[in-house]
C-alpha cells in the first residue's frame, strides 16, 4: 500500500516539474520575441575603412564681389544693371567694365582672386568643388589663384583659346583676334588648335585668331613704342600716326583702343578738335607695362590770298 502511495507522488512530482519547466520556457520566449527594448538593426553595407558617403556635387554661387571702381555692370538674364561689393556671381552671369573702371572678384574663396580691368567682358562659366572656369569675351583679366584639393582654373576665350592652371599669378587679355598671357607666378596651359604649351614664371605666350600658340619668351624688360607722326593734307586731321610694338601689345590713342596688326604696326588718323594742341598714345604689354608718347597736332597750313598788282593809269596825257 506504501508502495503505491510513493509511486502516486512520484507521478505527480515529475508532472509538476514539467509544468513549471513549460510555463518558464514560454515566459523566456515571449519576452525575448515581444519584451525587447532594442531597436531593430538595419543592413548597412561594407564600405572602405576611412570612406564616407559624398553627396553629389550642386554648384554653388562662387564668385563675390570685393571691390568696384567706376561704372560696372552685369547681367543675370536680359538685363544690364549696376554691380556692387557683395553681389554674388552665379553661372552665367557676366560682368562689363566702361573706361577707367574695374572690378575685382574672390573666385571660390578668399584666397583666389580676379581683377577684371577696364573695356573688358566677362562671363562665369562652370562653378564646382573641381573646376571654375570663367569666359573672357574681350578685355583684360589679372589671376591670382591659389589651388585647393586638386581644383582647377580655366580661362577660356570666345575662338577656342584655353588657359588652365592650379595655380598661377598672371594676365590674360583678347584683343580683336589676338589672345595673350603673361606670367607672373607659377605656370598655365595654353591650348588652342589642338596644341598645349606650358607658360611659365616669366613667360608670354601669344595666339592669334585661334592658332597655335606661340613659343613661351621672356616678358620683355622694356616697353616697346614707336611711332612716327606726319602732317595731313586734309586739314581736319591733327596728325596721322603710324607706330610698331610688340606682338600682343595693346595701343590706345587719346584713350581709345587701336586695332594692332599681326606684325605690331598700327596706324591711326586723329582728327582736329577744339582745344587739342597734343595726341596721346599709350601702349600696353601682356604683362601689363606701359609706356606713353605725346605728339604735338601740326599747325594750320595757312593759304594766302594771290598778291594783287597795283596798275595806275594816267588819262588826258599826251603820249
Amino acid at each position: 500500500m506504501r508502495n503505491s502511495s510513493r509511486d502516486s507522488f512520484g507521478r505527480v512530482l515529475v508532472l509538476g516539474l514539467a509544468l513549471v519547466s513549460l510555463i518558464a520556457l514560454g515566459g523566456w520566449f515571449v519576452f525575448e520575441r515581444f519584451g525587447s527594448t532594442e531597436p531593430p538593426r538595419v543592413a548597412v553595407a561594407d564600405t572602405p575603412a576611412g570612406s564616407r558617403a559624398v553627396p553629389a556635387q550642386v554648384p554653388a554661387v562662387r564668385a563675390t564681389v570685393a571691390e568696384v571702381v567706376g561704372l560696372v555692370e552685369w547681367t543675370h538674364g536680359a538685363q544690364w544693371k549696376a554691380l556692387s561689393v557683395g553681389d554674388e556671381l552665379a553661372p552665367d552671369d557676366s560682368v562689363r567694365t566702361s573706361p577707367g573702371a574695374r572690378v575685382d572678384l574672390w573666385v571660390g574663396d578668399e584666397a583666389s582672386r580676379l581683377s577684371i580691368s577696364e573695356r573688358s567682358e566677362v562671363q562665369v562659366g562652370e562653378v564646382t568643388s573641381s573646376v571654375h572656369s570663367i569666359r573672357l569675351a574681350r578685355g583684360r583679366v589679372d589671376v591670382d589663384y591659389r589651388g585647393k584639393e586638386g581644383r582647377v582654373l580655366r580661362v577660356q576665350s570666345e575662338n577656342g583659346t584655353v588657359a588652365e592652371t592650379r595655380e598661377a599669378r598672371f594676365t590674360m587679355l583678347r584683343h580683336g583676334a589676338v589672345v595673350a598671357v603673361a606670367m607672373r607666378g607659377g605656370s598655365v596651359n595654353l591650348s588652342s588648335a589642338g596644341v598645349t604649351v606650358q607658360v611659365g614664371a616669366g613667360q608670354q605666350s601669344v595666339v592669334f585668331d585661334g592658332a597655335k600658340p606661340l613659343a613661351p619668351e621672356p616678358i620683355p624688360l622694356e616697353v616697346l613704342l614707336k611711332v612716327a607722326a606726319k602732317a595731313s593734307a586734309n586739314e581736319a586731321l591733327c596728325v596721322s600716326l603710324t607706330g610698331k610694338v610688340r606682338v600682343g601689345t595693346e595701343v590706345f590713342v587719346e584713350g581709345e583702343p587701336t586695332e594692332v596688326a599681326q606684325d605690331g604696326s598700327f596706324r591711326k588718323d586723329v582728327p582736329r578738335l577744339e582745344g587739342l594742341s597734343q595726341v596721346k598714345v599709350v601702349a600696353r604689354e601682356p604683362s601689363g607695362e606701359i609706356s606713353e608718347m605725346m605728339l604735338a597736332c601740326r599747325p594750320r597750313v595757312s593759304i594766302r590770298p594771290p598778291r594783287t598788282e597795283t596798275v595806275k593809269f594816267r588819262w588826258k596825257e599826251a603820249p
